[in-house]
């Protein structure tokens, strides 16, 4: 109960009262606020290089379709919550770029869409949140594959989920195999098999090359990720040492590499040379692929749903009759894998700056629902990475989406994302240039490769293993 009785220095109590009326307005008003403050929703942001009617517009287009979902569920939670999309439609590397320094103010976005080769530089500068406390108890993370568990960490922690990812694989013509009687459906077992196929297309069918696996500079990261990483990966072998941190500059498997480009280019012919190093080598490839002028290529995914698609700029009408594919074989030597692959991907991660982590990762975890993925799926087919959405009815619609998924994704490998890389790769493709045109034998190639490699990122983070 309020007393108006007592009276202020001066002794009027009409005037006391009226200023201890003030303050009392004056408190009922601050805890209205503070109640109406309580009240106010929670504002997360998301962001990814999209925007609608532009850049990857798919993208921008399910994220609108996917926030008011999100913020049903949280009313049903009890949860007044409400998420704002940050488009944008720039450069990759000056979204990264953007990112970070965002971040690095203090700032960013709640929710964002991030590739996967990015996750060491930004973890190293701890720009990135890790996610293995909501993990552990989210029941979706049992249906990813452990490779694509492997591509959202670092250094024993998880930062980002998967969204999609690709894969590489060989294509060949059906029909350009059926000329020379190798049986199709066709898988070689290991480096063996796929060499003798490229031989007997070599005899019998003369102006055709029997095999394209990229190599030089001209190819540029195509030289690395869907050639020389291919052969590596199969002979058992990796360009980085993750255990250790440190980059493998010569073992076996680093040589056994280069000696089947030197088998394919060199010794054998059964690749061209010379196309590897000439103006606008890859774009010339597809070409004589397309022509049937190649009878295999060692490709990713992208080839099938962009390059030879019927409406594709080197397309196959008939692709989906014509062309087949196979898994690249291990190199059938002790400690090799049975088959090989390599991936890139984007995902998901959470900004440390966030207020609300645990708002935060519900909003990655909707995002990661298989329903959103095949809700995403209908617009943008691609390499799940969830093992149940290869099996959902939408996407084993699409043969070769699901096949790859299921046969490739469970052995792939991906690209060490440190900032000494592009230098890397550049030297890895100078390596098989000099080896496919005949300027280096292997062991003297692999020798440059190391000393340039060394002297890039310095004795003390590089490795040999015998």
């Amino acid at each position: 109960m309020i007393r108006w009785t007592f009276q202020a220095e001066g002794g009027n109590p009409m005037k006391t009262s009226w200023i201890r009326g003030v303050s009392l307005s004056v408190v009922l008003l601050l805890l209205l606020g503070l109640s109406v403050a309580e009240a106010a929703p929670i504002t997360l942001q998301i962001m990814a290089n999209a925007v609608k009617g532009g850049k990857n517009t798919q993208d921008a287009e399910w994220i609108e379709k996917m926030i008011p979902e999100f913020e049903k569920d949280m009313k049903a939670e009890g949860q007044d919550v409400r998420v704002e999309f940050v488009a944008s439609g720039i450069n990759d590397e000056d979204y990264k770029a953007r990112l970070a320094l965002d971040i690095k103010g203090g700032g960013g976005p709640d929710v964002i869409a991030f590739d996967h080769f990015w996750v060491p530089e930004f973890a190293e500068a701890n720009f990135l949140l890790p996610l293995d406390s909501y993990l552990k108890t989210w029941p979706d993370w049992n249906q990813y594959y452990d490779t694509m568990k492997a591509m959202g960490s670092y250094k024993g922690k998880t930062y980002l989920v998967m969204a999609g990812t690709d894969v590489r694989m060989i294509y060949y013509n059906k029909e350009l195999f059926k000329k020379t009687g190798i049986p199709v459906p066709w898988q070689p077992k290991n480096w063996n098999e796929l060499l003798q196929a490229c031989r007997t297309i070599k005899q019998k069918l003369p102006g055709v090359t029997p095999i394209q696996l990229n190599a030089g500079v001209e190819m540029g990261e195509a030289t690395s990720m869907q050639g020389f990483y291919m052969a590596l990966y199969a002979a058992g072998g990796w360009i980085y040492n993750w255990d250790t941190g440190k980059w493998i500059v010569k073992s076996p498997a680093l040589l056994d590499a280069l000696n089947l480009y030197k088998t394919i280019y060199v010794d054998e012919k059964l690749g061209d040379a010379m196309l590897q190093v000439s103006p606008k080598a890859r774009e010339k490839s597809f070409e004589l692929f397309a022509a049937e002028k190649i009878a295999m290529y060692v490709e990713g995914t992208w080839m099938w749903s962009s390059v030879i698609a019927p409406n594709g700029a080197w397309a196959i009408p008939d692709r989906d009759t014509r062309i087949g594919w196979a898994a690249f074989p291990g190199s059938g030597k002790p400690g090799a894998p049975p088959i090989a692959s390599v991936s890139g991907g984007t995902g998901w991660v959470v900004n440390p700056n966030t207020k609300h982590p645990d708002l935060a990762f519900k909003l990655l975890a909707k995002l990661n629902s298989a329903q959103a993925r095949i809700d995403y799926w209908k617009m943008k087919p691609g390499i799940p990475a969830r093992k149940d959405l290869a099996d959902m009815p939408e996407v084993k619609a699409d043969t070769f989406i699901s096949e790859t998924t299921k046969k490739l994704v469970p052995y792939t490998t991906y690209r060490p994302g440190q900032p000494a890389y592009p230098e890397v790769s550049y030297q890895v493709q100078l390596m098989t240039e000099r080896v496919v045109t005949g300027q280096m034998t292997p062991e003297q190639a692999l020798d440059a490769y190391a000393k340039a490699v060394t002297d890039l990122v310095g004795q003390a983070n590089v490795e040999i293993q015998k």
